[in-house]
């Protein structure tokens, strides 16, 4: 009896956490949640007072204010720190040299332009600190943008892409008027950020010269059924208890609803069709929610788009990879402003190793093992081959 009163109970709260989990599912694409007010504070304290950033809004046309942190081409005498591996990724950074650093205005650095950092989702600018700090070490101007819904910007339902690029149509000129933007401007976005930033490719009135987009969305709805086995919602066990290709997709109607979208359809290719900038795309290999066949049919026919694949990397790891790809992304908008408008540099990695094996088994006597990473991996990408 108490057996079956147990297997009962256990069946109806199964039931009701069938019912509850779709609908907290549908509220995560409407309403994107954000990290609380402790993390935000210590995240300001350290924006400003630790790096230096410096932080400003905007208001728009459509009664929405956009909060973004900005920062001239400067040495901020800080060594950032990034490593990855199968459970997890960090990222740190440190000072090397005096306390009162971001009070003395380190050495400004001659202008190349102004690369917008766009931030992914239920994140914030701030997330974008490390290529940032990367960037602006390099001699560009800086600036991130909290999207609406994120940070300090006004709430407002997410549009996947072709609203917050229309924001940037109008956040833009502003920015260009308070003198936080010099041309040449690139684009940087990471995830949902990488979606406003191919979207925005063609939308803004002044086309970026670049755009470097890490894992962005082929296709949104394609995307959110991944998102519970990627553990972007819940937990994945529960997750494949509970959720079924139909409840994903009776979340994503629910949302296209409320949102008043076609999150089927919606895609960056019409927007890179049309786009005049060089675009380089960047999916990590072990990303389970980004999947490498819609990526590739969205770059299909297009020369100006490079996409590669960044081996043992994931979605979580790739935006923090400020070690192993800060260098080569800072060269290749570089190479970007010196090629003719119609042509687009190749973008090159160096050769490294899976910083995770290197950490588990290198030992005083690596050289069997340094050729046997070199013939297995070749490096740290592989570049799909796109035809038209």
């Amino acid at each position: 009896m108490l057996r079956t009163s147990a297997l009962l109970a256990g069946g109806l709260l199964l039931a009701g956490c069938a019912e509850i989990v779709p609908r907290y599912v549908a509220q995560q694409i409407e309403h994107p949640a954000r990290p609380g007010h402790a993390l935000v504070r210590s995240e300001h304290e350290l924006a400003r007072h630790f790096i230096g950033f410096q932080r400003a809004q905007v208001h728009l046309a459509n009664g929405l204010t956009l909060v973004y942190w900005y920062s001239a081409p400067r040495a901020f005498d800080i060594h950032q720190h990034d490593q990855h591996g199968r459970h997890g990724a960090s990222w740190s950074l440190k000072r090397t040299g005096m306390a009162l650093a971001p009070y003395l205005l380190p050495a400004r650095l001659p202008g190349r332009g102004t690369v917008l950092l766009l931030p992914g989702w239920s994140m914030n600018a701030l997330a974008m600190s490390p290529w940032a700090i990367t960037f602006a070490q390099a001699g560009y101007r800086v600036v991130m943008v909290d999207l609406p819904d994120q940070g300090g910007s006004s709430l407002a339902p997410p549009g996947f892409g072709p609203a917050e690029a229309n924001d940037l149509r109008e956040l833009v000129p502003q920015l260009e008027l308070a003198g936080a933007i010099r041309d040449p401007l690139y684009l940087f976005g990471v995830s949902y950020g990488a979606d406003v930033a191919l979207f925005a490719a063609h939308q803004l009135a002044q086309a970026p010269r670049g755009v470097i987009a890490l894992e962005p969305f082929a296709n949104v709805a394609s995307a959110i059924r991944r998102a519970p086995d990627s553990g972007l919602f819940i937990p994945p066990w529960l997750a494949h208890l509970l959720l079924t290709r139909a409840e994903m997709d009776a979340a994503i109607d629910r949302a296209d609803r409320a949102l008043g979208l076609d999150l089927y359809t919606l895609s960056p290719r019409p927007a890179l069709l049309r786009a005049q900038a060089c675009v380089l795309i960047v999916r990590g290999s072990r990303d389970r929610l980004i999947g490498a066949r819609g990526l590739t049919r969205m770059a299909r026919g297009l020369p100006r788009v490079q996409l590669l694949t960044a081996r043992t990397y994931d979605h979580l790891s790739l935006p923090f990879a400020v070690q192993g790809f800060g260098t080569e992304f800072v060269h290749w908008l570089g190479s970007v402003a010196q090629q003719p408008a119609r042509h687009c540099p190749v973008f090159r990695h160096h050769r490294d190793y899976p910083p995770f094996l290197l950490r588990a088994h290198a030992t005083p006597d690596t050289d069997w093992l340094t050729r046997y990473f070199d013939r297995q991996f070749n490096g740290a990408l592989a570049r799909a081959q796109v035809k038209g």
